[in-house]
């Protein structure tokens, strides 16, 4: 089995969570908390921090077995069985509205005139293909993609900080407290860290078990910098209101800012960023799909799978909603309470192993 390093884990987590909130989930959270959305991002990343380590600790029980394939011991086979296709469904259903977030993305900023099943099939054959190349591959691509992030981060920040910002608005963020506005912006951003509840999945992948949930910290921590990185100078240059109302505040800051004649905006820079780092999120979903079906069917290499269910995410994400508007009030309204409850189902196992016993997650000897 070929397993991920403790460096790899980290800079794989940190980009699976930071790509797709960054880019696509700034604005409506802008929306829902206004001046309470940094207090509501920092208590979403707790409380998705919880989800995941909840995962961790059903996957420790058993971390040299899938737990697609050692679940069953603990809540019975004919109830661990639809639980699972539960989450294989909710991670299928991720990837697609995350695929289908690019293709907004591309068609908005860059692909006008292109038809979205072009753009859609596109980006589906190179998921498929990274699928199917394993998880080794991802996290070295993951790897790359860190580093060029950093880079770019490095570069950019001293260009972005020459943007005027209404500095004083700082202090709204603690003066202009809502209960109401941090709650509802709590729920909406606990499920962008909740969704790192993959690791569940690729657990017997990684090496170093023992440090996993340091690791986990680690992630959600280098994360939570990133996102705010992008989060409040947003906020800072467009408001609540203003930015709440974009459909990507982000790369708005960004073309506000001129360098010279020869680089008109740099927003293609942005691109550089969100896109691979999306494309390697979607990889990792799909294939935590593929590698807990593959175990479902006790099958035992999950590549005749990875074309197959890519080109389901792939058709699925083309219909998934009638326009952006569609899909931005189903992330905002709908999603949050979805996506918490698919990711609170390990508690269930974690809740039946803190009953019966740590050695309910191992198969039971065989009687002679």
């Amino acid at each position: 089995m070929k397993h991920v390093s403790a460096s790899q884990f980290v800079m794989l987590l940190t980009i699976y969570l930071y790509s797709e909130n960054a880019a696509f989930l700034i604005s409506p959270i802008i929306k829902t908390a206004s001046y309470n959305t940094v207090l509501a991002v920092l208590l979403g990343g707790v409380m998705g921090l919880i989800i995941i380590l909840i995962g961790t600790a059903v996957a420790r029980k058993n971390d040299r077995e899938y737990f697609a394939v050692f679940g069953k011991y603990i809540v019975g086979k004919w109830v661990h069985i639809p639980l699972m296709l539960l989450l294989a469904g909710y991670l299928l259903h991720r990837a697609s509205m995350s695929m289908r977030n690019i293709e907004d993305f591309l068609m908005v900023n860059h692909l006008p005139t292109t038809p979205q099943a072009v753009i859609a099939v596109i980006l589906g054959a190179a998921i498929a293909l990274t699928v199917r190349a394993g998880i080794q591959a991802i996290a070295r691509i993951a790897e790359v993609i860190f580093f060029v992030n950093l880079f770019l981060l490095i570069v950019l920040t001293p260009l972005l900080l020459g943007i005027e910002l209404q500095v004083p608005m700082l202090r709204a963020f603690l003066t202009n407290f809502e209960l109401n506005r941090t709650a509802a912006g709590m729920l909406q951003a606990t499920p962008w860290f909740g969704d790192a509840f993959v690791v569940l999945f690729i657990y017997p992948h990684l090496k170093q078990q023992m440090k996993i949930r340091r690791m986990v910290v680690w992630g959600v921590v280098f994360s939570m910098l990133l996102i705010m990185s992008y989060l409040v100078p947003s906020l800072l240059a467009f408001g609540p209101e203003l930015g709440g109302k974009m459909t990507y505040p982000v790369m708005e800051y960004v073309r506000s800012m001129r360098i010279a004649d020869f680089i008109e905006t740099l927003d293609p820079f942005l691109t550089i960023l969100y896109i691979p780092a999306v494309i390697l999120k979607i990889s990792l979903l799909i294939y935590a799909a593929v590698i807990s079906l593959a175990r479902l069917l006790s099958l035992h290499d999950y590549k005749p799978l990875a074309f197959s269910v890519s080109a389901i995410v792939v058709g699925y994400s083309v219909h998934f909603a009638d326009n952006s508007a569609g899909l931005l009030h189903f992330m905002t309204v709908y999603w949050p309470t979805y996506a918490v409850c698919m990711q609170l189902i390990p508690a269930v196992y974690w809740v039946v192993l803190k009953i019966r016993g740590k050695n309910a997650a191992l198969p039971e000897p065989k009687r002679h």
